[in-house]
């Protein structure tokens, strides 16, 4: 039921809209009046537009965009370390290998990066968009990826559902224009003979004036620092451009990703003091694969009085995916010991059984858009759009009695999903563009029928949600930018969440808040500082003493980004970077209100520089994290299993030098060599999905070996 609040709110969402739709016509009507026609201005049909450097400028949120050189030159081994740089961002990483990254944005902290829309070239990543977020298989490796553009606000309208912590946006290398290849090793070195061997081959170009495409081939081979860590990714991509005439074109992608990963686990804590490079969970393991498609049909509508610039996109994509965990399990209701309330994936035990949890998705999406450009005294840009998309999970887990190889499945669930979302917004500028608003509204309508196949039970969720937003801009001056905006957003149940028999859970629902100020005195020199507020509603939980997962209220997240980048006019070779986030987080309702919620670092500090002296460039990239908490209950001390206790601050210092040794026309050969973690701190995570109890060790230091042939 709507509130007061949302009834004010939406209410004035749709008087906005209106308006400006009114505007529309008044604007049209006026330009029917004269024949002089402006000039024509290309504009996607995107808020994010092309995830360019450029769109940061006056864009009405706070963002932040890694290019492919901070990625070369700041070390960076994975997606997952090279988010890092981002205020806001904070990554669990799990396997050292990158392949199982976990994403907590703003302080929204979920197994497997659950609250952040994570996007391939704009196509939802996630495994199912509604009913299942977490990323447990992810699609991408760093060598086939050019920037990684994360929106922490503003694109709500577009980009749903869940989208509280914003939207990442992985943009894949680009098509060049003359054909190409290269060939790249990297091999980085852990010490006691472990390494990685990461494999990328790329080739591609124009074939003719009308048609291009690029193939992508990259092979993850290896270990990592860790005992029982053995890797074995294979990514490969095709792309193709079809430029069908000046008006319309064709943009077509297949992916096919598989991967495997020994998984090294937790460690309790006499055993990380005695080796943090061993591993005591011998059977735990990962593997996946994924065939993704997606089809992007582009048409520019004829000129007109009316209109300045038309697109209509229509994109069509879809995936077939599986994936499977295998974890010891220790069953506590059988301790003869009385330790009834030791974790079942406590390491000082031995297990007594093993799980697996296959998992199959068939996922199909189909979304028209329309981009139209208005111009004159009050300028306009609309997008509207809509989506249907239809998800198949099948979720299973399996339980062997080790001592007697019995085996049962005490879950067999399925879960379809039809899902329809609209869309609107519309840009109106105002004092030849000085001033925008940007009234906006989107509309999800899912159903949603979870079957328990084991007990022959089965409900119908229908969630329908009214999700409004609305940011302005105002341009100050040619440097200066201000913003704010106001978004709400939705999480779905998921199908992990829907148990035991007869448990209901609310969607998850929050208003998210943001102001801030973006200064750009040059193109390669910019500071911005926001403040943000996450107010979330019916957040949900795994309430351990009940073993269900429930609706426990509201909680808050805030805080401020500063961010900056300063290239100095007598020392251009010279690029330097910061950032730093202040989070204060609360959970407002229940036994803990008033506790910050777990995994929250308060203070987040990252800085790099990037410098090159001749034909050398160096690169050094540095980020702290303060102390978090690993439970509601913010426990200090450590408890026996190791799934509660302070978690310490660390700090982390990466090193990176290269090379081109010659280049001629189109023929170059680079090395490089990197060094991460360089002054080798010791750090630990906590609560990592399969593995909850105990310390996971990070990487300590490694070596890196960068080789690539372009041709």
């Amino acid at each position: 039921m709507l509130t007061e609040k949302s009834r004010f709110t939406l209410t004035t969402i749709a008087i906005a809209i209106a308006a400006s739709f009114a505007s529309s016509a008044a604007v049209a009507d006026d330009k029917s009046q004269t024949e002089a026609k402006p000039e024509i201005i290309v504009v996607t049909g995107s808020l994010l537009g092309n995830s360019e450097v450029a769109d940061l400028k006056t864009y009405t949120g706070n963002r932040s965009i890694i290019t492919s050189d901070q990625i070369e030159r700041t070390a960076a081994r994975s997606i997952d370390t090279a988010l890092q740089q981002v205020p806001g961002i904070k990554i669990k990483d799990e396997t050292g290998t990158g392949v199982l990254p976990n994403i907590s944005v703003r302080g929204l902290d979920s197994s497997r990066s659950g609250y952040a829309q994570v996007l391939l070239d704009g196509i939802p990543m996630t495994l199912a968009p509604y009913g299942h977020t977490g990323q447990s298989l992810f699609p991408a490796t760093l060598f086939m990826i050019d920037r990684i553009d994360v929106a922490r606000g503003g694109a709500s309208i577009q980009y749903g559902p869940n989208n509280v912590g914003g939207v990442i946006n992985l943009i894949s290398k680009p098509i060049p224009t003359d054909w190409e290849t290269s060939v790249n090793e990297r091999m980085t070195f852990f010490g006691d003979s472990n390494t990685l061997f990461d494999t990328n081959i790329s080739t591609g170009g124009a074939v003719n004036e009308d048609f291009s495409m690029r193939f992508d081939g990259n092979i993850t081979k290896g270990e990592s620092f860790r005992e029982h860590s053995d890797t074995d990714i294979k990514n490969l991509m095709l792309k193709t451009l079809w430029n069908i005439d000046e008006q319309n074109s064709l943009d077509a992608t297949l992916q096919y990703y598989d991967a495997f990963s020994e998984l090294p686990g937790a460690l309790n804590t006499p055993a990380y003091e005695a080796d943090r490079e061993q591993s005591l969970r011998p059977n735990d393991e990962f593997n996946a694969d994924t065939k993704r498609v997606s089809l992007k049909y582009s048409h520019v509508l004829d000129d007109s009085k009316i209109i300045d610039y038309g697109e209509i996109d229509l994109r069509v994509f879809g995936n077939k995916s599986s994936r499977n965990f295998q974890w010891d399990f220790y069953d506590s209701s059988k301790d003869t010991d009385g330790n009834l309330g030791t974790s079942w994936s406590d390491t000082t035990q031995d297990a007594t059984h093993l799980r697996n949890s296959p998992r199959d998705f068939t996922v199909f999406g189909i979304e028209p858009t329309a981009s139209l450009l208005i111009d004159g005294d009050i300028s306009q840009h609309i997008i509207a759009g809509a989506r249907y998309i239809n998800e198949d999970i099948s979720y299973q887990l399996n339980h062997i009695d080790k001592s007697t190889q019995t085996a049962t499945r005490p879950r067999d669930w399925q879960m379809d999903t039809n899902a329809m979302a609209y869309y609107v917004s519309n840009k109106v500028g105002f004092f030849d563009d000085t001033l925008s608003v940007t009234p906006g509204i989107r509309y999800e309508d899912v159903r949603m029928t979870f079957t328990n196949v084991g007990q022959d039970y089965s409900q119908d969720n229908h969630v329908t949600e009214w999700l409004p937003g609305i940011t302005l801009g105002y341009e100050f001056s040619s440097n200066w930018f201000g913003y704010t905006n106001a978004q709400r957003s939705l999480r779905t149940p998921q199908i992990s969440q829907l148990w035991p028999k007869d448990q209901t859970l609310e969607s998850e629902l929050s208003w998210n808040y943001e102001a801030g100020v973006r200064f750009t005195p040059t193109e390669r020199s910019n500071l911005s500082i926001a403040a943000y507020r996450i107010d979330f509603e019916n957040k949900v939980e795994y309430d351990r003493n009940v073993s269900m997962f429930v609706n426990i209220g509201q909680t808050r997240n805030q805080g401020i980004e500063l961010e900056g980048t300063y290239s100095p006019m007598s020392l251009p070779d010279l690029v330097l970077t910061g950032a730093y986030n202040y989070l204060d987080t609360e959970q407002l309702d229940g036994e803990f209100a008033g506790n910050e919620l777990a995994y929250v670092s308060k203070h987040q500090l990252s800085a790099s520089a990037l410098y090159s002296i001749k034909d050398v460039d160096l690169g050094l990239m540095a980020f702290y994290y303060s102390k978090s908490f690993a439970d509601l209950a913010n426990s200090v001390e450590e408890d026996v299993s190791g799934t509660s206790g302070e978690v310490p601050a660390y700090t982390v210092v990466n090193f990176n030098i290269a090379t081109e040794f010659f280049k001629q026309d189109n023929h170059g050969l680079k090395v490089g060599l990197s060094v991460n973690n360089l002054f080798d701190n010791e750090y630990y995570f906590r609560g990592l999905d399969v593995s909850p109890a105990g310390r996971v060790p990070a990487s300590g230091r490694s070596l890196s070996l960068d080789v690539g042939y372009t041709f």
